[in-house]
């Protein structure tokens, strides 16, 4: 065999060697990397401070219209249990005496005037009407006004028959000209009559011959 066709012979066993071993190599390559875990140890804290505040400002109001009614029906009726009570106090007022507790069906509105004529002297009175038995009258109100001679004026104004049996009222001159002087009262109180007649009483400072008239109002309770 010549030279020649010795090395085209080599070449071609080359070739075929280097098929054979690509081949294989080939078939082993996966296609998908298969993912490698990885481990982080020690990693430090963070911490986050002196992170500053979030102010929102101008936000808008929220108005609700439009809300519908409710009503609650059928409300069940509240019983005590057995052997429960419940008790009701009457609070002192300012005198010191209980506060009646008024009803409907306990009350009777009370209010009446009467009037003074001096005629020519200084003290005078009038009566309201009485409060009958089994029955407490409550003053809630007093009012008083005076027609006196100019520059006359009272001296004491009152309310008798009272549980303290004597009230005084203040007044104040609320007009006055040649020849008249206009005294009122309008006091608001608290005061009791049980059983017998309310009076009022007014003193003056000279004969007169002018009129008061006194007006109390309250209720009637039963005693």
């Amino acid at each position: 065999m010549s030279q020649n066709a010795r090395k085209s012979s080599f070449a071609v066993c080359l070739l075929a060697v280097g098929a054979l071993v690509a081949i294989p190599a080939v078939a082993q390559k996966s296609p998908v990397p298969q993912p490698i875990p990885v481990n982080v140890e020690n990693t430090p804290n963070v911490n986050v401070a002196n992170t500053p505040s979030v102010s929102v400002t101008n936000t808008p109001s929220v108005n609700v219209s439009n809300t519908p009614n409710v009503n609650v029906a059928n409300t069940p009726t509240v019983t005590l249990s057995s052997g429960a009570s419940v008790a009701v106090t009457s609070p002192p007022d300012g005198q010191g005496n209980p506060t009646p507790l008024a009803t409907l069906e306990a009350v009777q509105i009370y209010a009446a005037t009467c009037s003074i004529f001096f005629e020519g002297g200084v003290v005078g009175d009038c009566d309201f009407p009485a409060v009958s038995e089994g029955k407490e009258l409550v003053v809630q109100e007093f009012d008083a006004f005076g027609d006196l001679e100019g520059g006359n004026l009272p001296y004491y104004i009152t309310l008798q028959n009272t549980l303290a049996l004597i009230n005084y009222f203040t007044y104040m001159v609320t007009a006055s000209g040649a020849g008249y002087t206009i005294t009122t009262t309008h006091q608001e109180t608290r005061l009791y009559v049980i059983q017998g007649t309310p009076l009022c009483r007014v003193g003056v400072l000279n004969s007169s011959n002018g009129v008061y008239t006194c007006n109390i109002s309250g209720f009637l309770v039963v005693s």
